[in-house]
């Protein structure tokens, strides 16, 4: 796949992405909180319920701005420089930040309704550490080859 055509593909599932993460944040999760509410008796912690989740979108969002500018760099031919590396960082700080407060969103809603969605909350929860992991792995490299690009540069 030639390097434009990459680009595309990538912003084109960022696009996707957000999309998906949009419908979720403005129509499945509040459905369901609503649900759990009066499933469980628990009324009033609907809106609370409602914030908490969307503050999570946050870190989300941050981490999708921060690919579509390392996707804007690669189209520009700059694929290993320092600003990719750092903005790799920041899309696994940002993985770091949700996972966590995933977590602790996990406990809170089993110690409150006894649900048996803390099978699924660890998982989103391994999936956000892997994700974190993949991210500050490329990060490194890239900040290598960064490194070793500008020193090549230096040479000829």
């Amino acid at each position: 796949m030639k390097r434009l055509g990459l680009v595309r593909a990538l912003k084109g599932a960022l696009v996707f992405m957000a999309v998906m993460t949009a419908v979720c944040y403005l129509e499945i999760f509040p459905d369901r909180i609503m649900m759990a509410g009066k499933m469980y008796g628990m009324e009033w912690m609907v809106v609370p319920g409602i914030a908490a989740v969307s503050l999570s979108a946050v870190p989300i969002v941050i981490a999708l701005v921060l690919f579509w500018r390392i996707c804007t760099e690669i189209g520009r031919d700059n694929s290993f420089c320092h600003k990719n590396a750092r903005w790799l960082g920041g899309i696994g700080f940002c993985a770091m930040v949700d996972t966590g407060y995933c977590a602790i969103g996990t406990v809170t809603i089993e110690l409150l309704a006894g649900s048996s969605l803390w099978v699924l909350g660890m998982a989103v929860c391994v999936v956000g550490v892997a994700i974190a992991m993949a991210s500050f792995l490329l990060s490194h490299l890239v900040l290598k080859a960064a490194d070793m690009k500008a020193e090549n540069d230096l040479t000829i």
